[in-house]
């Protein structure tokens, strides 16, 4: 497995592949994403505050996951792993990559909002539950 910032664009499509599966979200929500690919990605590519990342096997995107750069730490976002990859350490290398970025940029502290999914492993690498966010959805249509 190797892990790279997503630089081209080329990339693009198959790292939205992952996350649409891994996310699940809806044709509708997918379609909108598909529409705007190119633009958000040229937006955020030469953007200072953060960095994509993918892991790939095979040559293949498997994952994808983002840094934002704070001073007070860096955040991990968005980290997610195709069905398929899920198991073989895809998610653990992507936290590595960004943890590396962290240390060479002198980084105090690593922060993520993690789901049900990921916080099992990374409570394993290290991290711990230092508060917890609650969200409330209105669904009502008002």
């Amino acid at each position: 497995m190797t892990e790279a910032s997503n630089e081209t664009f080329e990339d693009q499509p198959a790292e939205d592949e992952v996350s649409f599966e891994s996310f699940e979200l809806k044709e509708e929500e997918i379609a909108g994403a598909r529409e705007g690919a190119r633009e958000r990605w040229t937006r955020v590519k030469d953007d200072p505050s953060g960095d994509a990342f993918i892991a790939l096997v095979d040559g293949r995107v498997v994952g994808s996951a983002g840094a934002g750069y704070t001073d007070a730490g860096l955040y991990l976002g968005g980290g997610n792993v195709a069905k398929g990859a899920r198991g073989r350490g895809v998610y653990r290398a992507l936290v590595r990559a960004r943890w590396d970025v962290a240390v060479a940029r002198g980084t105090p502290a690593l922060v993520v909002q993690a789901g049900e999914m990921s916080r099992p492993i990374l409570e394993r690498l290290g991290f711990r539950t230092v508060c917890t966010i609650r969200l409330f959805v209105d669904d009502s249509g008002a």
